[in-house]
């Protein structure tokens, strides 16, 4: 796996013009180290890989891909989940890591800005590329049942320092809160691609969670 993520990370940060192979090699090492922190099961280097699998299936959608890539390695590079400031986090990493690649100003401030809209996706983002990158990094809701569960099992386990009720009672409005709006993806192509798929998942979810006796 991580030897297809440096292959990736080699192309985008080509993409900014840096060859500084120490510089290049030390924030990909420092990025993997981040991703495979242990309390991350759901949030994680397998995480990464399947939003860039996503995004490149959707490769002709975007316009700025160099401002997509990088909001996908740094988007949940801190993450704990007992904080509420992961994305402001996540975003201030972003700025100064991509600041010594050599990254412009509007680059860097495009990533930040797009990092940040993750912590409301149904908002959306500046423009059809930030919701092109929304919606891939929320396609796992519109994922194969197996897929799913086990996303559901993962984020269950990250967030285990939180009780069984209290889950039950933030999951579900969570869950609820996304199947109330009249669409779940914000572009159309995702929208028809995952959502009945989501929908269904969400269902299930939702009826595991109001059978647990807690």
């Amino acid at each position: 796996m991580s030897e297809a993520l440096k292959a990736r990370w080699r192309t985008h940060v080509q993409m900014l013009g840096n060859f500084n192979a120490d510089i290049v090699g030390r924030t990909f090492d420092n990025l993997c180290a981040s991703y495979s922190e242990p309390n991350r099961r759901y949030h994680s280097l397998a995480h990464l890989t399947a939003l860039f699998d996503c995004l490149e299936l959707h490769a002709d959608e975007i316009g700025d891909p160099t401002r997509v890539a990088f909001a996908a390695w740094y988007h949940d590079i801190a993450y704990e989940p007992h904080r509420n400031d992961n994305e402001a986090k996540s975003a201030e990493r972003a700025m100064k890591e991509l600041d010594n690649l050599g990254a412009s100003s509007e680059l860097r401030s495009h990533v930040v800005q797009l990092i940040l809209a993750t912590k409301n996706h149904s908002a959306g983002g500046r423009d059809y590329d930030d919701d092109i990158f929304l919606d891939a990094d929320f396609a796992i809701l519109g994922s194969p049942e197996d897929v799913y569960r086990q996303y559901v099992s993962d984020v269950r386990a990250e967030y285990a320092h939180v009780s069984d009720a209290d889950w039950k009672t933030g999951r579900s409005a969570f869950l609820r809160k996304i199947t109330a709006a009249p669409r779940i993806f914000r572009t159309g192509i995702f929208e028809g691609e995952y959502a009945e798929q989501a929908r269904k998942n969400i269902a299930w979810e939702l009826t595991e969670l109001e059978a647990a006796n807690v």
